[in-house]
């Protein structure tokens, strides 16, 4: 039989035991590590992740590829992104200050509209996010954030108006770009393979309806206009569009021409001669521009005197980070 003492030892050997257990099951996992800043901007950091998700959405572009980048371009690129985010951030910090708010419904909003053109460009939404590197939570955050900074230099820059003498200056030193340019107005069938489209030109060259054609054949959504294209200028369309129908006269009609939506047949319905605009056409439109144009360079002002004023730490060394 066990003594008192020997009772008493196993007892304290079993309580130490069970501190220590406890002692295990309450010690907390280490945090995880902090993402390198590549700028703290009045004390709140821009993590290298984000200027690196900035990054490759530039090089990605509008095809979804991501382009290479020299080695020796990564601190120049990575430099004019990093000084945007900066702008951003700085704007955000004074919109909040100022008590300026941006709804859920405001957010949604503009969400929905990014939703629509994807939609319209064929492309699934959540395709485009991924091509972005960006997910739905991290786009909401985004948009608030944009959302924000617009309406507070909304705000600061809303006061800037012209004289009808900034407008008539304006109009004058900008002339060129109050020109009706060259217009044209044409029909396209748009088909998948060059033999269908030598096959719908064979048939327009005996008489067969071009609308009706494109209507039956064409791959494109003004297919079901007719492939009407409507009057456009020139530069406005692809290149391959204004190579081959601003070349053909009136009522003419293409060969097969190959591009990257597929083989197209143009004709031509008409054109328009460029013409200049008298400054009483183009009145309305140069004050609107001229407006633009002074509220854009308030903007540049207040964005030198928001940055003069922050505080503002950039590591230099974070920009060895990106790749």
């Amino acid at each position: 039989m066990a003594t008192a003492s020997q009772r008493g030892r196993c007892a304290l050997a079993a309580l130490g035991l069970f501190l220590f257990l406890a002692g295990c099951r309450r010690k907390e996992p280490p945090a995880p590590p902090t993402a390198p800043a590549a700028a703290v901007v009045n004390g709140a950091p821009i993590p290298v992740t984000r200027l690196q998700q900035e990054l490759d959405r530039v090089r990605r572009g509008e095809n979804g590829e991501a382009a290479s980048t020299a080695p020796a371009d990564l601190p120049r690129l990575g430099r004019a992104l990093l000084d945007a985010l900066i702008d951003r951030t700085i704007i955000v910090q004074r919109a909040k200050a100022a008590g300026i708010k941006v709804s859920e419904a405001e957010v949604q909003r503009a969400t929905d509209a990014m939703v629509d053109e994807a939609r319209l460009s064929g492309e699934p939404f959540n395709q485009r996010l991924t091509r972005g590197g960006q997910t739905a939570e991290g786009l909401s955050d985004e948009m608030r954030e944009r959302l924000l900074a617009g309406k507070y230099v909304a705000e600061q820059t809303r006061g800037e108006r012209v004289s009808p003498a900034e407008v008539r200056a304006y109009f004058d030193q900008h002339r060129a770009e109050f020109e009706e340019p060259e217009s044209i107005h044409c029909l396209q069938i748009v088909v998948r393979t060059p033999d269908e489209a030598k096959s719908n030109l064979d048939q327009l060259r005996k008489g067969a309806a071009f609308d009706e054609l494109a209507r039956q054949h064409s791959t494109s959504p003004d297919g079901r206009r007719g492939g009407d294209l409507g009057w456009f200028p020139r530069g406005t369309m692809p290149k391959v569009f204004d190579e081959n129908c601003f070349s053909l006269g009136n009522g003419k009609i293409s060969g097969v021409v190959a591009s990257p939506y597929g083989y197209h047949v143009f004709k031509v319905l008409g054109r328009r001669a460029a013409k200049a605009k008298s400054f009483k056409e183009a009145q309305a439109g140069a004050e609107r521009r001229a407006i633009a144009d002074k509220r854009a360079n308030a903007e540049r002002q207040l964005l030198q005197q928001l940055r003069a004023s922050a505080e503002v730490k950039i590591d230099e060394a974070a920009f060895a980070l990106l790749r």
